[in-house]
């Protein structure tokens, strides 16, 4: 029979009375039967794999926020005295983490990404890499005002987010390219009634920024525009925010600070159904 764990998983004391503190025990001592100093073999890369998902599953279930951060500063700092095992937690990370919604805040990524932006032995475009994360992320945190991007509107104008305040209580953001799957999407978020319907009411507006130079794109799939939305596109974006999928879509609330992220189209329509 296969091994069944990487290594063994720490069981909480029966002096933790409640689920927060049984999480909090069992997220600071996680690692503490791994040996990080030696080499994780790619035969073992699943295994460490589903031990980074119950790592993060103990997380969610009910760990403090700062007890879990304080868990990954420290297991990165440890997993240093071996380069490449530090590079594949990083990676293993960075796949759970920023590239599945995995519904963590950003915060616990970004404890992530600045260790790999720090450690000055890695090669420099690799560091980039995550120092970009980095900024992109904190530019655009769940929880925090967006970044006040400039945008030109599709009659010409310059403006910036925070200039389409208004009374609306929920904004739906959604950036986009010219590839064919952004027209379909948009069509989708069109004709959807549900939404149409809470449109009309000025409980929620629509805001589409072509990401890029617009106006080819305008020409040619104007239709997918609905007159009711803002329209805009921006330059700066691609590089200023996170924007994971394309499309894109954030929810902002009344003071356009972020409630979701990275969503899709059927993730707003289920939301306006409810």
């Amino acid at each position: 029979m296969g091994q069944t764990t990487l290594f063994e998983y720490p069981m909480a004391p029966d002096t933790c009375s409640n689920i927060e503190s049984r999480c909090n025990y069992s997220v600071q001592h996680f690692w503490d039967k791994c040996e990080l100093t030696k080499p994780f073999t790619a035969e073992y890369d699943s295994l460490l794999m589903e031990a980074m998902i119950t790592y993060f599953d103990i997380m969610k279930a009910g760990a403090n926020v700062n007890v879990s951060l304080s868990s990954v500063r420290d297991l990165m700092f440890k997993s240093q005295a071996n380069h490449d095992n530090f590079i594949k937690l990083l990676s293993m990370a960075e796949y759970l983490l920023y590239f599945h919604d995995f519904d963590f805040i950003d915060d616990l990524y970004l404890t992530f990404a600045k260790s790999g932006a720090d450690a000055t032995w890695m090669k420099k475009e690799a560091r980039n890499h995550f120092a970009e994360q980095v900024k992109r992320i904190e530019a655009s945190k769940l929880g925090a005002e967006l970044y006040n991007f400039e945008f030109t509107s599709i009659t010409g104008v310059r403006k910036h987010l925070l200039d389409l305040k208004g009374a609306s209580k929920l904004y739906v953001l959604m950036f986009s390219d010219g590839e064919n799957g952004s027209s379909i999407e948009r069509m989708r978020l069109n004709t959807d009634i549900a939404l149409g319907n809470v449109v009309e009411s000025g409980q929620v507006e629509i805001i589409n920024i072509v990401v890029g130079d617009a106006p080819k794109i305008w020409d040619k799939d104007s239709q997918s525009y609905s007159s009711t939305w803002v329209v805009g596109a921006s330059k700066e974006v691609v590089d200023k925010l996170d924007l994971r999928i394309m499309p894109c879509i954030y929810l902002l609330d009344e003071d356009f600070k972020v409630i979701a992220k990275n969503k899709t189209v059927d993730f707003v329509k289920s939301l306006v159904s409810r």
